[in-house]
């Protein structure tokens, strides 16, 4: 009985060695069956370093010498040996590390039961390594495996907690017993350390968090100014084929027209004339403002309105544009006709459908007023329009998208059977 705690001391060890390797290994995303080899060789040549030093120094030197017999060596294999980037080393071997902590707290809580008996406990973490280990593997390291497609910073963030944990871990309670003799200034600082240290990971969370969504608003608004963008240049392109027609058939009209006068039949002269006159007329590019793209995307969306039965009122009085991007102008005014068209066209009535539009200039600032009749009552979630049909809520979105990046102000409001979006740019 007397070899038992040594006994159990160095099975103990070998578990913990056992864990901490397959763990870090496992979490930099290399596995047990493509580098059996691999996870082989370290269990026999890290154990081996390990018994050598704790026969020769004895424990607490191991204790204290582990970070350069075992932590750094095993972050070098992963970083040289397997070709890792050191960020996914070093987070692979530190969370191991981290993950040994509620090891160590199952046998210190089972033990209390026996008045800390140091046998129970290094039997209740020898029992708990394989489970613990399952979990961690399982569940754990799928996650932390995706670091390895973040950036250097997402890494670095990541990184902070487990490496402030084992800076802290072994000062206190390995070099020196601080954690247990240092009384109620080292409980404060630890608690102040935790506090502030998850302040900062939070502001600097929210802060990628506002990055990422901000690109995602920006790749939606491209996304749907080049959609929008080719929709205007297939409208456009078929103006200008019609506008060549007539310019190529021209020479035919006139000659034409010149053997209907000379014949003295000027009636027919007329109504042929009527007739080409009508024809221009419906080439869908008409003037509503000074700027020839916005022009063409109220003049293409007033056409569609126009073939739908959608009564239009356009007024544009503002006449200075030069403080946006035009694509960004279009594609607000854009979604924002498509949207009402969509709502005025599933109205039975014709005579009920109607869109209103003012965009002038007041105090400097561009002012847009849309107003148009709806069939179907609109969804509101947090004063934003929304659509559970696939395809639809994308346009409402990008012109947040374009208001929000000249720090407008916009709202959407909807009663008795209208709809009205206004923003101020």
């Amino acid at each position: 009985m007397t070899n038992l705690p040594n006994t159990l001391n160095l099975i103990n060890y070998a578990f913990v060695l056992f864990f901490g390797i397959t763990a870090s290994l496992c979490l930099a995303d290399i596995s047990f069956r493509k580098h059996r080899k691999t996870y082989l060789l370290s269990y026999l040549c890290f154990g081996i370093g390990q018994v050598i030093f704790y026969l020769v120094l004895g424990e607490n030197r191991l204790y204290q010498w582990y970070p350069l017999l075992i932590h750094l060596p095993l972050i070098l294999l992963i970083y040289f040996g397997l070709k890792k980037s050191i960020y996914v080393s070093m987070v692979a071997v530190l969370s191991a590390y981290l993950m040994c902590t509620p090891r160590k707290w199952v046998g210190t809580f089972v033990s209390s039961f026996f008045d800390y008996d140091p046998l129970i406990a290094d039997a209740a973490t020898i029992i708990v390594t394989l489970p613990l280990l399952f979990l961690v593997v399982k569940y754990m390291a799928p996650h932390i495996i995706k670091l390895k497609h973040e950036n250097k910073t997402i890494l670095t963030l990541f990184l902070l907690l487990p490496l402030s944990y084992y800076i802290l871990e072994y000062a206190f309670t390995v070099y020196t017993d601080l954690m247990y003799t240092g009384g109620p200034v080292i409980i404060d600082f630890m608690d102040s350390f935790l506090v502030l240290l998850y302040f900062i990971l939070s502001i600097l969370t929210i802060e990628f968090s506002s990055q990422r969504n901000q690109a995602e608003r920006e790749n939606l608004l491209l996304n749907t100014a080049a959609a929008q963008a080719q929709k205007e240049i297939a409208q456009l392109s078929l103006a200008d084929k019609k506008s060549s027609i007539y310019r190529h058939d021209l020479r035919h009209h006139l000659h034409f027209l010149q053997e209907c006068i000379r014949e003295n039949q000027l009636e027919q002269a007329m109504q042929y004339m009527k007739e080409i006159c009508d024809d221009l007329d419906k080439i869908p590019v008409k003037k509503y403002c000074q700027d020839k793209a916005l022009n063409l995307i109220l003049s293409s969306y007033l056409e569609k309105a126009t073939e739908q039965n959608i009564q239009t009122i356009v007024s544009v009085t503002a006449t200075d544009f030069s403080r946006f991007q035009i694509p960004d102008l279009c594609s607000l005014l854009a979604n924002a006709l498509e949207n009402a068209i969509h709502s005025c066209a599933e109205i039975t009535d014709p005579n009920a459908r109607y869109i209103r539009l003012k965009i002038y200039e007041k105090n400097h600032q561009l002012c847009i007023n849309m107003a148009n009749s709806y069939g179907k009552e609109p969804v509101f979630e947090n004063d934003i329009p929304i659509s559970h049909c696939a395809g639809h809520g994308i346009g409402v979105q990008s012109m947040i998208s374009v208001v929000e990046k000249y720090h407008g102000i916009y709202g959407f409001f909807a009663s008795t059977g209208e709809f009205r979006f206004q923003t101020t740019l």
